[in-house]
């Protein structure tokens, strides 16, 4: 039998030949290209305010800037620990106050931030200044406290204080009794709001927050920084504070005290509170990193370090005595480290000026 291939089956053969050869040169698809990576949030920007000392002597304020500049904007004959400071409403000066000692009286220096140039304001030639502020007009106020040279009387069983012909009734609760007057400094010279009668020297007495200008100040030397973050302390035994213990097995110093939490937009923030006659808040620290907590990266502060914390938006900034760390509080980076730094703050965002209280509503009784 003729087992020879005939010339149609020799074709065809030829004919799916040629079309697996076609198939294996067509090329193959193209692979999805690969999705861009997501945009980098950039680093959000800020500005500090912060006290150093100058050189041989003195304190400058100085305005720093995220991106590393630095902008000296006063220098004084005072140490850095002594000053306190506050802005004016508009962001265009500001106030030096050298608390003083025993030896040395308050001293006060007003600064124009647009001019660079700073002017020693003299205080009030009566009682104790204890608070310099900014009312909403941009006058500087001045809050006194007056204990001596204040006659003590009695009329129908009540005691009085007797100053400048009126008499101010003696609350009657503890502590030291006294008065209280509020300055408004116009034209170079200091003119008188308002008094009232109020107790000092004890543990919660009113002071010169008794004065009803106290309260319209936008900004003074004892005022609370709105970006201090507000602590809750934590029972002992409770679960964040045994969770705390087990993961902090050594302190680094022996300050009696507790823990404290501080809620933050990104969670809880912990610190150590000593017990002392001003609780003060110190390392550790801790927050959550991947269900962890860890101390904020690359801290770098001396276990006995006492700090403060402010939050503003997510950025959260530890001060402590001469050392000042910025963090990222989304991505935990620490963004910024100074050294040979006081009082570092945040720079005040600038206020939205209303219509102020008219001078002469603000007068003495």
């Amino acid at each position: 039998m003729d087992r020879r291939l005939g010339p149609a089956l020799i074709l065809g053969s030829a004919l799916l030949l040629g079309s697996a050869c076609k198939k294996s040169e067509d090329p193959a698809p193209e692979a999805p290209a690969p999705k861009p990576p997501a945009p980098t949030e950039p680093a959000p920007s800020y500005t500090l305010s912060f006290l150093e000392a100058a050189s041989p002597s003195g304190c400058t304020w100085t305005r720093h800037e995220s991106t590393g500049t630095r902008k000296p904007l006063a220098t004084v004959d005072a140490v850095c620990e002594r000053l306190k400071l506050a802005w004016g409403p508009r962001g265009r000066q500001g106030l030096m106050v050298d608390r003083g000692n025993g030896e040395l009286p308050p001293r006060a220096w007003q600064v124009d931030f647009e001019s660079a140039q700073t002017n020693r304001l003299l205080l009030p030639e009566s009682g104790h200044t204890d608070t310099l502020g900014f009312d909403e007009e941009g006058h500087v106020v001045a809050l006194v406290s007056q204990l001596d040279d204040l006659p003590r009387k009695m009329d129908s069983g009540r005691e009085y204080l007797l100053h400048e012909g009126k008499r101010y009734l003696v609350p009657d609760a503890d502590g030291t009794p006294g008065l209280a007057h509020a300055y408004r400094h116009d034209a170079g010279q200091w003119k008188h709001l308002e008094t009232v009668v109020s107790l000092f020297e004890m543990d919660g007495a009113a002071g010169t927050n008794a004065l009803a200008t106290a309260s319209r100040l936008t900004s003074s030397t004892f005022m609370r920084d709105p970006d201090r973050l507000v602590e809750s302390e934590l029972v002992e035994g409770s679960e964040d504070a045994a969770r705390l213990d087990a993961v902090v097995k050594d302190r680094g110093h022996t300050a009696y005290g507790m823990w404290i939490s501080m809620e933050t937009h990104q969670g809880p923030l912990y610190a150590w509170e000593a017990a002392s006659e001003l609780p003060t808040l110190m390392l550790p620290l801790r927050w959550e990193v991947n269900d962890k907590l860890v101390e904020p990266e690359q801290l770098a502060l001396a276990p006995t370090s006492s700090v403060e914390l402010r939050m503003r938006d997510h950025l959260l900034l530890v001060s402590a005595e001469q050392s000042a760390r910025v963090y990222d509080a989304k991505t935990k980076k620490r963004l910024a480290a100074l050294e040979s730094v006081r009082g570092a703050s945040f720079w005040p965002r600038q206020r939205t000026v209303t219509a102020a209280v008219p001078a002469s509503a603000v007068t003495a009784p």
